[in-house]
């Protein structure tokens, strides 16, 4: 009996793994990938404030030798292992000319044709301003056809519009590496106020309006044959309670947490101290909020108050190490909604 010879047709990836080594930003959180391709990237770490499906946006570098290359771009998280160990995306909503950008990086890397910005320079210009096939070019009495002097004329300019493109990749990758400061961590708050209690009692609150007029009650404490009025001293919003009801306080003690609601939220950042000589009052801030909104804003304060802390205890390189605490202000106002909301922070 012959034999029966079955072909089946093999599943290949989308894309080729790549070994290239590159680092991903998510969150505020750098990331080096291990496997990654055109279609998306896998880390061994834990990212645990994602979940499967869940879309968010990412920043891709590719380190050359004296250049950073930068991608914005969104992805989506495909999976997440249980233990915590690695999880993995995939990138989407690539527009068509980041794709071919990345691809026209990729192939040259992997061939051995740029190591540096100059190399990038020099395959684009090979690519654009190379000799014209044999025939093409044809010499009459000593001229040129004007259609092959104006082929040499669009060459030349197609090659300075890519040089010109490129060399601005190039400086904008190094501006964010070298020229942009990231505040570790940042936070949008406000004043407050802790209210006390006028006499021990019980304490009672009340239901006050979103905002509090000064000198209005927010809730009473019940004394021995008295109830006293515990007031706002400023127009304010209340942030929480600092006692349960019923429970008996004491005088002077706090009962309540008050947020100046007449004055503009800031957003205190915590910027490594090693870049307070690229930091001035009045530098330019950019606020990334939550879901992706930006905010322009303006360096109010640099605070020294951590170093000095850092000083009273004794040891001065430990204090030398310690951030230091920027508070930018908001170009327009943040909605009272985003207190104590925790925000990313670049300042360029």
């Amino acid at each position: 009996m012959a034999s029966e010879i079955v072909h089946e047709t093999e599943v290949h990836r989308q894309h080729v793994r790549l070994r290239i080594p590159i680092a991903i930003e998510i969150d505020g959180q750098r990331f080096t990938v291990d496997d990654w391709s055109l279609g998306g990237f896998g880390v061994l770490g834990s990212l645990p404030r994602r979940r499967p499906g869940e879309r968010f946006r990412t920043r891709l570098h590719l380190p050359f030798e004296d250049f950073e290359l930068g991608l914005e771009t969104e992805a989506e998280l495909v999976y997440r292992l249980e233990d915590e160990s690695r999880f993995g995306c995939k990138f989407v909503g690539l527009a068509a000319g980041q794709l071919a950008l990345f691809r026209y990086v990729v192939d040259a890397y992997l061939s051995g044709e740029i190591v540096s910005a100059g190399d990038l320079l020099a395959v684009r210009a090979r690519a654009a301003g190379g000799e014209p096939p044999a025939g093409r070019t044809v010499v009459e009495g000593g001229r040129r056809r004007p259609l092959a002097l104006a082929a040499r004329t669009g060459a030349f300019l197609l090659f300075l519009a890519a040089a010109a493109g490129l060399a601005g990749l190039a400086w904008f990758g190094a501006r964010e590496r070298w020229f942009t400061v990231r505040a570790e961590t940042a936070i949008v708050e406000t004043p407050v106020v802790r209210v006390t209690a006028p006499a021990a009692g019980r304490l009672r609150p009340g239901e006050p309006d979103p905002v509090v007029a000064i000198g209005a009650a927010i809730g009473t404490v019940q004394g021995e044959g008295a109830e006293l009025a515990v007031t706002s001293p400023c127009e304010c919003a209340l942030v929480e309670w600092l006692a349960a009801a019923g429970e008996r306080v004491e005088a002077g003690q706090p009962v309540a947490l008050l947020a100046a609601a007449d004055r503009p939220l800031v957003v205190r950042a915590s910027v490594p101290v090693r870049a307070a000589g690229r930091l001035a009052i009045g530098d330019a801030a950019e606020i990334l909020l939550p879901g992706g909104g930006t905010v322009r804003g303006r360096i109010e304060r640099i605070d020294l108050r951590p170093q000095l802390l850092g000083l009273a205890s004794g040891d001065p390189v430990a204090a030398a190490r310690r951030p230091l605490s920027v508070v930018v202000l908001p170009e327009r106002p943040l909605d009272f909604g985003l207190l104590a909301t925790p925000v990313e922070v670049r300042f360029r």
